[in-house]
């Protein structure tokens, strides 16, 4: 769903008469006011396709988390930690930072305490592994942010 969605908004951004209204009013919103372009109206779609997507994004994680009031917190941390890897504006960095926080933390969390369990009882291996796999995403968002301060891709106009 999430890959269909990327692709889904990507056909929308570049390939669509609206998708360059929304770059350009991104952008250069006094000029693209100027052409006769309502930005306001413009932005008000934009704002609706977000909660439409995060309406999506809560039906699909719904069946799949505990349902309650706070449950989007960690979502939320882990989204700007996406957001700082691949680049403020970016949304080709947001794609590729999520992929490699999704592969760190499961990669993390599936092979660590297995690597674990020579030196450690299997129960503390288990604990300490996921305790590491947190801690992993953290220190790729401290590398990238090392080696390129502002993401692996930088927006562009800014």
């Amino acid at each position: 769903v999430g890959l269909a969605v990327a692709l889904l908004l990507r056909q929308l951004i570049l390939k669509t008469r609206i998708g360059m209204q929304i770059r350009a009013g991104a952008t250069h919103r006094e000029i693209v006011g100027a052409l006769g372009v309502d930005v306001d109206r413009l932005f008000t779609f934009v704002f609706g396709i977000g909660a439409m997507l995060a309406g999506l994004a809560g039906a699909i994680a719904g069946p799949l988390l505990a349902v309650q009031v706070g449950m989007g917190e960690h979502i939320l941390i882990l989204t700007f930690v996406v957001i700082i890897i691949g680049g403020i504006g970016s949304v080709r960095g947001a794609l590729v930072g999520a992929v490699l926080v999704g592969l760190v933390d499961t990669y993390g969390r599936a092979f660590l305490p297995l690597l674990l369990r020579s030196v450690a009882e299997p129960a503390s291996a288990d604990m300490i592994g996921a305790s590491i796999s947190n801690i992993a995403i953290y220190v790729l968002m401290a590398a990238v942010l090392v080696l390129r301060p502002r993401g692996l891709f930088q927006a562009y106009g800014g």
